[in-house]
């Protein structure tokens, strides 16, 4: 993380991503710019930052989802920062708040109530603030209901399953409950799961 001329610049994990910076204005925003980048990433974080406007503009005004601010062209996408930690970074330091979990499924129902499905609630995307309230950010890969129109009930009902699973696995890692995993996980997720399987697998030179 760096400053430069006011703004708080985080950068991005890798050549794939999207840089990331905060601009000093009030309150705070967070800024998403692939202008950096090669030609195929930059048409690949056009679409990811389609499918995050959407889904923010769906959802403006609900409490736990930071608000859409503006879309500084093709590949620049602004909203609102938050003022939280990721979980990832949060367990290290001892439990999460009680009730945690709880209110983490409450805000991913009525996210999908709105018609939006995250798509991607790990552990950095999901954070905490001061007071043990959720929040979920990147909704890069988000799925918002009609998008694909013939199959756009059976995709939705996928990621509720996924959504499931993934709060199940998390009140057994973050909680420590010993409870049995009883959501079996639909297509998309089991292709998503070894899409990301197969990226970390190492190379054989």
């Amino acid at each position: 993380m760096e400053s430069t001329e006011g703004q708080v610049r985080f950068g991005s994990r890798n050549r794939t991503k999207a840089d990331i910076y905060v601009l000093p204005t009030r309150p705070p925003t967070l800024v998403k710019d692939y202008r950096k980048r090669g030609l195929f990433v930059r048409f690949y974080g056009r679409l990811c930052l389609n499918r995050e406007e959407q889904a923010l503009r769906r959802l403006a005004g609900l409490k736990g989802v930071p608000a859409f601010v503006a879309r500084d062209g093709p590949y620049v996408l602004s909203m609102e920062f938050i003022e939280a930690v990721p979980i990832h970074d949060l367990r290290r330091a001892g439990p999460v708040p009680p009730g945690f979990v709880d209110r983490l499924e409450e805000l991913l129902l009525a996210v999908e109530a709105r018609g939006v499905a995250h798509g991607d609630p790990h552990m950095r995307n999901i954070l905490c603030d001061r007071e043990g309230q959720p929040y979920l950010v990147d909704f890069s890969t988000s799925y918002v209901r009609g998008r694909v129109p013939l199959l756009s009930a059976w995709v939705f009902r996928n990621l509720q399953v996924m959504r499931k699973l993934k709060v199940q696995k998390l009140r057994r890692k973050l909680c420590g409950e010993n409870m049995e995993i009883d959501v079996r996980p639909g297509l998309i997720y089991r292709l998503v799961h070894w899409f990301g399987r197969a990226r970390r697998k190492p190379r054989r030179r």
